[in-house]
């Protein structure tokens, strides 16, 4: 193994966080102070989650093992710390360690997931900064992975199909208008319902759906894993972050045969739905490896989705927006900082 290319030190242990500097969630600025130096004292100081500590681990190069005295509050850098992370300590760290070593990363994670069954809910939320295998088969394997650009290249001329013939039909159709015949404003009204019902079924399906509690059966938490679980593991994984185009066409035509039975303009509404399911999976693509600008609006959520997965797995489920989480009352407040974080 060569030198180190962004060595730091934490309690006797030799790490090189290179790779993690654009996913950092704080920011790259603030950890391009600390190459070369130790930073035990520093995470200490910003508040750094137990999932942080955790995570370090996988950056070891010589060393004894990590160890940490983790504080609450609010971090300088703006991470919510819970209440519930005041009292971890040293124990909570290597307990996150034992059940870690559980598994062998070297093969597919489904079928030992009973290993962890008995705390998958601490597991799942302690990220790692690695690859994970699902499954033996490469041909099974192969279909979890999705580049972020397959969804717009499936959806984008879908929606632009729906959204023009709903136009010619509804409100361009001239002398063969019938009764059901729309005003572009009206269209635009109904097309505009749809993106927000969207924004409301967003925050169901995470909040409901993908963060919902498997208890000890391993059956469903084999399918939590597949459907969010993973996300949570390995979140920095960029071919596992937006929605296979498969599983996504099954969802959106369970959907449509549900809400068309009650919504007048079906169609209309559906393809105003699929622009917001596309704005928010390419939002959370962006938030996870964009670098967005201080003072923009996925600036404000990065932040706030950085929350959600490595402090308040339990808030903040909000991705696209905020709105749900203010009406069900998750909001998380990310505090104010005064110097910009860039990535």
């Amino acid at each position: 193994m060569g030198p180190a290319e962004f060595p730091v030190t934490f309690n006797g242990g030799s790490y090189d966080v290179k790779r993690f500097l654009r996913d950092h969630p704080g920011g790259v600025n603030t950890l391009q102070r600390f190459k070369g130096r130790a930073v035990a004292r520093v995470m200490r100081q910003y508040g750094h989650s137990t999932s942080a500590y955790h995570m370090l681990g996988d950056f070891k190069v010589s060393g004894e093992s990590m160890a940490g005295n983790l504080t609450g509050d609010v971090s300088r850098n703006g991470r919510i710390i819970t209440t519930d992370e005041r009292d971890k300590d040293d124990a909570e760290i290597e307990y996150l360690e034992e059940l870690e070593g559980r598994l062998d990363w070297s093969k597919p994670l489904l079928c030992q997931l009973g290993a962890v069954a008995s705390d998958y809910e601490k597991w799942v939320n302690s990220a790692v900064y690695r690859k994970c295998r699902l499954f033996s088969s490469s041909l099974l394997e192969g279909l979890t992975y999705t580049p972020w650009y397959l969804v717009p290249t499936l959806w984008i001329p879908i929606i632009a199909y729906l959204a023009t013939t709903q136009f010619l039909e509804h409100v361009a159709c001239g002398d063969s208008c019938t009764a059901d015949s729309l005003s572009s404003f009206q269209y635009f009204q109904h097309f505009a319902i749809g993106v927000l019902i969207w924004t409301a079924l967003e925050y169901c399906l995470h909040r409901w759906v993908f963060h919902y509690d498997p208890g000890s059966s391993l059956t469903l938490i084999k399918i939590h894993f597949l459907i969010h679980g993973m996300h949570h593991k390995v979140p920095f994984d960029s071919l596992r972050q937006v929605f296979p185009p498969i599983p996504a066409f099954v969802l959106a035509s369970i959907i449509y045969s549900i809400l068309r039975l009650f919504l007048t303009y079906p169609l209309i509404k559906f393809a105003g739905g699929l622009v917001g399911y596309l704005t928010y999976d390419m939002i959370h693509y962006y938030v996870h490896h964009g670098s967005p600008q201080d003072g923009t609006y996925l600036y404000a959520m990065k932040r706030y989705h950085s929350n959600h997965h490595f402090v308040n797995h339990d808030r903040a489920y909000g991705i696209s927006c905020k709105i749900w989480d203010h009406v069900f009352r998750t909001y998380v407040q990310v505090k104010k900082l005064s110097f910009s974080l860039s990535w």
